[in-house]
């Protein structure tokens, strides 16, 4: 699988999905907060799609219970984070961002994210 892997751009905007009917992770205005930029328990890093390697329906999953929120990686870099390619089995977009140590990075995230009007 290792050379399947693709070199990430500063362009590519990477894709978070969140709970979009709690406001603990989107509010009423389609912003997303921290929350939703948060490692869980056992994570090391934040699952995101690579956009130019998914769709929208792919990425989202469930649009019932789910919005989807970009953040390019030239700002990740930019906040002092990295990210990575990491296909999954059934998931070839699938990436990682590392380094997420702080709630200031979750906060810079979601300040940085910008909702992806789908569905």
């Amino acid at each position: 699988m290792e050379e399947n892997i693709i070199e990430l751009k500063k362009e590519d905007n990477l894709l978070r999905r969140a709970f979009y009917k709690d406001p603990n992770y989107v509010r009423e205005d389609m912003t997303v907060t921290s929350f939703a930029f948060k490692l869980r328990k056992n994570e090391t890093g934040l699952s995101v799609d690579i956009e130019r390697l998914t769709t929208y329906e792919q990425s989202i999953i469930n649009a019932d219970r789910f919005r989807l929120f970009a953040v390019t990686v030239g700002v990740i870099q930019l906040i002092g984070l990295d990210c990575e390619h990491k296909p999954l089995e059934n998931n070839y977009a699938h990436a990682e961002i590392t380094k997420v140590k702080s709630n200031s990075h979750s906060s810079l995230l979601a300040k940085n994210a910008r909702y992806i009007p789908y569905p």
